[in-house]
């Protein structure tokens, strides 16, 4: 197994909680590298206007607000790494983390923010339509909506923010939610019942995919009835899959920390920028051999 030389600390995942832990470590002046297996910015850089986060009075668009705090990163010297993190093991030093195809990174600490996928819908045509009109993140690409007819599986805010950036283009969005209402705070909830294009199906759950190349329906069943919807994409937004740690949560090694999603926080863009720097205070607190 190749390994590379050793790291101050390398960090796990590259969205908001990664993004802010490794800007945290860079500019306290430590050798640390950010390995990431997708998009730097996360499920983050999907999402439309974000409104919450201090600082825009106007709210801001998330793939913007992580392209900021990229460069913020980078300019302290933040370095990353497009991998994947397939395993990870104590060492005589520290750790040792395998990319596959025997390539391996050393570190003496970790920063543990994978973040976690939304969950799937368990339909026997949904892993062969992944991609293919059928997508399991939030996301808005200017104009690819345009006039089409779209539907949202899902009934928490994500699932609200999401059908809510779709009617601004679609021609129609459909809102599918298992439960009798949408788990949204108040101002979602007025904003979902006033927009023209976005219909919400209560009680409602996803039987069935339609499409050959791509996906053409989708089939709900809702209140005993049957009803095919003709879409051109499904968005599954309908929770979220804890991601594994390498090691049992109680029992950690020294020098291993965990942030955001992983670290069962909120999840907001926000919240998971306090989790990042705070996991990266207790890390630099071991680096420097403080309690």
């Amino acid at each position: 197994m190749r390994q590379a030389a050793g790291w101050e600390s390398v960090i796990v995942g590259g969205g908001p909680a990664g993004l802010a832990a490794g800007l945290h470590l860079a500019r306290a002046g430590y050798r640390v590298l950010l390995v990431e297996s997708g998009r730097l910015g996360g499920q983050a850089r999907g999402l439309g206007r974000i409104e919450n986060y201090p600082g825009f009075p106007a709210g801001i668009d998330g793939g913007r607000l992580m392209e900021r705090w990229v460069r913020q990163a980078r300019r302290w010297g933040l370095r990353t790494r497009h991998a994947t993190v397939r395993r990870a093991r104590r060492g005589a030093r520290g750790f040792l983390l395998s990319l596959g195809q025997g390539r391996a990174l050393a570190a003496r600490s970790v920063v543990y923010c994978p973040g976690a996928p939304f969950d799937d819908l368990a339909l026997a045509q949904e892993k062969r339509l992944r991609g293919r009109g059928v997508f399991h993140a939030a996301f808005d690409r200017a104009g690819l909506w345009s006039g089409r007819t779209v539907a949202v599986a899902g009934g928490g805010e994500a699932a609200a923010h999401q059908a809510l950036a779709l009617s601004r283009r679609a021609r129609k969005v459909y809102l599918i939610c298992r439960g009798g209402a949408v788990k949204a705070h108040r101002l979602l909830q007025g904003r979902l019942r006033r927009d023209p294009r976005i219909e919400r199906l209560l009680d409602a759950r996803v039987l069935r995919l339609h499409g050959r190349r791509r996906l053409e329906a989708v089939e709900v069943f809702r209140r005993g009835a049957r009803r095919r919807l003709a879409v051109d994409a499904l968005f599954v937004l309908v929770g979220k899959v804890p991601p594994r740690l390498p090691f049992p949560a109680g029992r950690l090694p020294p020098g291993f920390f965990v942030g955001g999603d992983a670290a069962g926080e909120d999840r907001q863009v926000v919240v998971a920028a306090g989790s990042g720097v705070k996991a990266a205070m207790r890390c630099i607190g071991f680096l420097e051999g403080r309690p």
